[in-house]
C-alpha cells in the first residue's frame, strides 16, 4: 500500500475548542502516526500512514471539526516518509512565531458537566467551576497564546492526579482542558467577610442573603454582577437606587427556558441563541406583567439562562435573579476583590461572593434581539469576542494592521489584520475616564494577544472633541462608518449602495448634528455623497436636550410654525427661555437626528419630557406605539423640498399636534409615526433608479434600527418593492460596530 506524509496547518477558532484531541481521535481511528500541536499560528499537525487513509483524515477533520471551532485557513503539503514512527501523539506547544491565531470566546456549561455538578455520586458534584474541553473560560482567563494552562490564570492551579489523568487521556472530554480542575485542585469560592465558611455552605448562605433581600456582588466569568431576587420588590427598589436606574431595565436570569416561557414569549430563533454555546441576553416580548418593575418602560425583557455551573447552583433555589454589571453608572464592570468591595463601601451591594480565579480580560454580557426573525447585536461581549470577522475585500487588501479606535459612546475597538477584523467586547462611553483608561488597557492587551507590533494606519470618528479623535490618525465620519459596518459584514466592498443611517448624534461634514442620513456609496467606498437629510432643527441648550427632551418639543413645534405655548405640558415661562435661546441661537446647535426626532415626538405627546437614560423617550414613544398595533390609522404626509434632498418634518409635527388637540388617542399617533419613518424611508429610496433597477442595494444602520417596531415596519414596507437591503446583523448596530466600520479603510 502507498504511504503518505502531509504537513496541515490550520487556523481560524481552533484553540479551546477541543481540536487537538479531535484530530488524535481521528488519526487514532485510522491507524495514523505523526504529531498535532498548538502554535502560535494556529493548530498544525503532520501525519503519516496509507494513502486512502490519510486523505480521509484530511476530509474529517475539514467537513467535521469540532462543533465550537472555525476553520478559515487549511493548507495542505506532502512531506518524507518519517522512519520507525510508532504513534500519533500530541506535543508541546510551540510559543514563537506569529501569534495570529484566534482566541476562543467564553462558551456555556455544557450539558456534560452540568449532569456532573447534578449527580451526588460524582467528584464535580455542586462543584462551581466544573468545564471541559467544550465549555468554561476562554478569553476571560488568557493572558498570552499560545492557549495553554500556564498562559491562563489556570496557571496557578497545579492539577491533582485525577484531573492531570483526564488531561492526558486522549479519550477523555477533558483531553487538554486547559481550565480543567476539580473541588481537590481547582478555586476556591469566598464570601468577603466571612471567609470561616466551609466550602459546601458558601451558595447555600449566599442563597439566603438573596433570599432575605440582600444584594449581592457575585464573581462571575468576566466580572462580577449585582443579583438580587427578581420578585423581592424592596431589594429591586434598593438596586435601582444604588445604581441610580430608576425606570430602566435590568437583565434576568431565569432557572430554564420553561420559568422564561411562562412569562415571555419565545420563537424558534430566540431559544437557539438563549441555549447556544455564547448563552447571551436575549430581548423577549412580554406575555405578562409579572417582571414590569423589572423592565418598566418597554413591552421587552432582557433574559438570560444560566451560563457557569455557579449560576445553576444558585438558581435551583429562584424563579429569576436580576442579573446586572457590578459597577456604578457607566463605570467599567468590576473584575477584582477591591473593585467589588468598594462597592460595598459605597452600599452599592451588601455582600461579595467571590472565587481565586483571576478575569485577565473583563467582558460584560452580550445582548441580542430577532427582528423579523433576523439576528440584531446590541452589545458585543462575552461569548463573541474576540472572534475575527472574515470581510471579503473586491481587491486582496495590503498586508496592513489597521486600528478603529471607535466611537465615543458604547465604545468598543477593532484591528484589521490583512482582511480579518477582531472586535474588542464592549468597553462603554469614553466621557468617564475610567472607561477610556480601560479601552486604553484592553487596546494593549488585545494587541499583545494578536502579536501587533507596529500598527500601519489607525482610524478613528472625526468629532475633534471625542476622546479618540487625534491629528496624526485619519478621521473616518461617524455615519460613513455605520455604512461601512454594513457593507463589510455582507460582502458589499465596492459595489454601490445608498445607505440609511438613523441614530442619535454623529459629527457630520458640515460640523452639524447628523442623524437621519441617506448616503450614496459608490465603488470607492472611501468616499459618499450625503443624498438626503432630515431637515434640521436646533437643539436648544445643547447636551441638556438630550436629557431634558421637553426642550426638543418646543423647538420642533417653533419650527413647524406652531405656538409652542400651546404644548399641553409647557410651562410658559420655560418655554419663554427655550424660545428665547432658539431665536437668538444661543447654544442651540443644529441637528437632523432621528433619535432626537423620536425624543421631541414623545415630549410633545406628554409620554416623556425628560430622560434619567439614554433614548427613554424613544423606549417609551416604541411602547405606546406597539399598544396600538393592529389597529386601524392613517398616514402622516411625507413631504421632500430642494430636489428631494431634504425630508421636512414641519408637516408631521403639525399633523401630530392637530391629532393630539382632537384628542386623538396618543398610542395611536406614536404608531402613526413609526409608521411615517418607515414610509418617508421607503419612498425615498424608491426614487432612486439604481436601487428599482437592482443595480444596487439599500443598507441600513444606526442605533434607531434597534427599535424593532420601526425596524419592522421598514422591513413590511421594503419588502413591497424590488430593492434588495441589509440590516446590521453579527455586527452591532449601533455605535458599537463604528470601530467594524473604521477598521475596513
Amino acid at each position: 500500500m502507498p504511504i503518505k506524509r502531509v504537513h496541515l496547518t490550520i487556523t481560524g477558532v481552533v484553540q479551546g475548542v477541543g481540536f487537538r484531541p479531535t484530530v488524535y481521535r481521528y488519526a487514532t481511528d485510522l491507524n495514523l502516526t505523526g504529531w498535532v500541536n498548538n502554535s502560535a499560528a494556529g493548530v498544525i499537525l503532520e501525519v503519516q500512514g496509507d494513502k486512502e487513509q490519510v486523505d480521509l483524515l484530511v476530509d474529517r477533520i475539514k467537513n467535521t471539526p469540532p462543533p465550537l471551532s472555525r476553520i478559515d485557513q487549511f493548507t495542505v503539503t506532502n512531506q518524507k516518509i518519517v522512519a520507525d514512527e510508532s504513534e500519533f501523539k500530541i506535543i508541546i506547544s510551540e510559543s514563537v512565531g506569529n501569534k495570529r491565531v484566534e482566541i476562543s470566546s467564553d462558551i456555556a456549561t455544557c450539558s456534560d458537566c452540568l449532569s456532573e455538578i447534578r449527580n451526588p455520586s460524582n467528584r464535580r458534584f455542586a462543584h462551581p467551576f466544573t468545564n471541559c474541553t467544550n465549555c468554561g473560560p476562554r478569553f476571560t482567563i488568557i493572558k498570552d497564546r499560545p492557549y495553554d494552562r500556564h498562559l491562563t490564570s489556570m496557571g496557578e492551579f497545579p492539577m491533582c492526579d485525577q484531573c492531570q489523568s483526564e488531561y492526558d487521556n486522549p479519550l477523555d472530554r477533558r483531553f487538554h482542558a486547559q481550565p480543567n480542575a476539580c473541588p481537590k485542585c481547582g478555586p476556591v469560592l469566598k464570601l468577603i467577610e466571612q471567609e470561616k465558611l466551609p466550602q459546601e455552605s458558601i451558595i447555600s448562605h449566599t442563597t439566603e442573603l438573596i433570599t432575605q433581600g440582600k444584594l449581592v456582588a457575585i464573581k462571575g466569568l468576566g466580572g462580577f454582577n449585582i443579583c438580587a431576587d427578581a420578585l423581592n420588590f424592596a431589594a429591586v427598589d434598593r438596586l435601582r437606587l444604588a445604581k441610580n436606574r430608576p425606570t430602566k431595565s435590568f437583565a434576568l436570569m431565569f432557572k430554564d427556558l420553561a420559568a422564561i416561557k411562562a412569562v415571555c414569549q419565545m420563537d424558534q430563533n430566540e431559544q437557539q441563541e438563549l441555549t447556544s454555546p455564547a448563552a447571551p441576553i436575549v430581548l423577549l416580548r412580554k406575555r405578562s406583567d409579572r417582571f414590569d418593575h423589572i423592565s418598566p418602560d418597554n413591552n421587552y425583557l432582557g433574559v438570560i439562562l444560566p451560563y457557569t455551573p455557579l449560576h445553576y447552583l444558585l438558581l435551583d433555589n429562584f424563579e429569576a435573579l436580576v442579573l446586572t454589571s457590578a459597577n456604578l453608572a457607566d463605570e467599567p464592570i468590576a473584575i477584582s476583590n477591591i473593585e467589588a468591595s468598594l462597592l460595598v463601601e459605597k452600599k452599592v451591594v451588601d455582600h461579595v461572593l467571590t472565587h481565586n480565579r483571576q478575569i485577565v480580560n473583563r467582558a460584560d454580557d452580550s445582548i441580542v434581539q430577532f427582528v423579523a426573525g433576523k439576528k440584531q447585536i446590541i452589545r458585543y461581549s462575552r461569548g463573541y469576542t474576540p472572534s475575527a470577522k472574515l470581510v471579503d475585500y473586491p481587491q486582496a487588501p495590503e498586508n496592513k494592521v489597521v486600528a478603529g479606535w471607535g466611537a465615543n459612546l458604547k465604545n468598543s475597538f477593532a484591528f484589521r489584520i490583512d482582511n480579518k477584523i477582531y472586535l474588542s467586547q464592549h468597553i462603554g462611553d469614553l466621557m468617564d475616564s475610567r472607561n477610556y483608561q480601560y479601552q486604553q488597557e484592553q487596546f494593549s492587551q488585545l494587541k499583545t494577544l494578536l502579536d501587533i507590533g507596529s500598527l500601519d494606519s489607525e482610524q478613528c470618528d472625526a468629532h475633534p472633541n471625542h476622546e479618540n479623535y487625534h491629528r496624526d490618525r485619519r478621521s473616518i465620519f461617524h455615519h460613513h462608518a455605520h455604512a461601512l459596518s454594513v457593507m463589510g459584514e455582507h460582502g458589499l466592498l465596492g459595489k454601490p449602495v445608498i445607505a440609511v443611517i438613523c441614530d442619535g448624534t454623529g459629527f457630520g461634514l458640515d460640523q452639524t448634528i447628523w442623524g437621519f442620513e441617506f448616503l450614496a456609496i459608490k465603488e470607492d467606498y472611501s468616499n459618499f455623497q450625503r443624498l438626503c437629510h432630515l431637515e434640521y432643527f436646533p437643539l436648544p441648550g445643547g447636551e441638556q436636550a438630550i436629557h431634558q427632551i421637553d426642550r426638543i418639543a418646543v423647538a420642533l413645534a417653533h419650527s413647524s410654525k406652531i405656538d409652542a405655548n400651546t404644548l399641553d405640558h409647557g410651562d410658559i415661562l420655560r418655554v419663554k427661555n427655550i424660545l428665547q435661546m432658539i431665536k437668538a441661537k444661543i447654544n442651540s446647535p443644529a441637528t437632523s437626528s432621528l433619535g432626537r426626532l423620536f425624543d421631541g415626538v414623545a415630549a410633545i405627546l406628554g409620554i416623556a419630557t425628560s430622560a434619567s437614560y439614554e433614548a427613554q423617550g424613544a423606549i417609551l414613544l416604541q411602547k405606546a406605539a406597539e399598544e396600538y398595533e393592529g389597529h386601524q390609522h392613517e398616514e402622516y404626509p411625507i413631504s421632500l423640498r430642494e430636489d428631494n434632498t431634504i425630508l421636512e418634518f414641519s408637516p408631521l409635527i403639525q399633523a401630530i399636534i392637530r391629532d393630539q388637540k382632537a384628542g386623538v388617542d396618543r398610542a395611536k399617533i406614536a404608531y402613526q409615526f413609526h409608521l411615517w419613518v418607515a414610509r418617508a424611508i421607503s419612498r425615498r429610496l424608491e426614487q432612486v433608479p439604481e436601487l428599482m433597477q437592482k443595480r444596487s442595494a439599500a443598507i441600513f444602520s444606526g442605533g434607531c434600527f434597534q427599535n424593532r417596531l420601526l425596524s419592522e415596519l421598514l422591513m413590511n414596507e421594503m419588502d413591497k418593492g424590488p430593492i434588495k437591503y441589509y440590516f446590521n446583523q453579527s455586527i452591532p448596530i449601533n455605535d458599537a460596530g463604528i470601530a467594524f466600520g473604521q477598521a475596513l479603510l
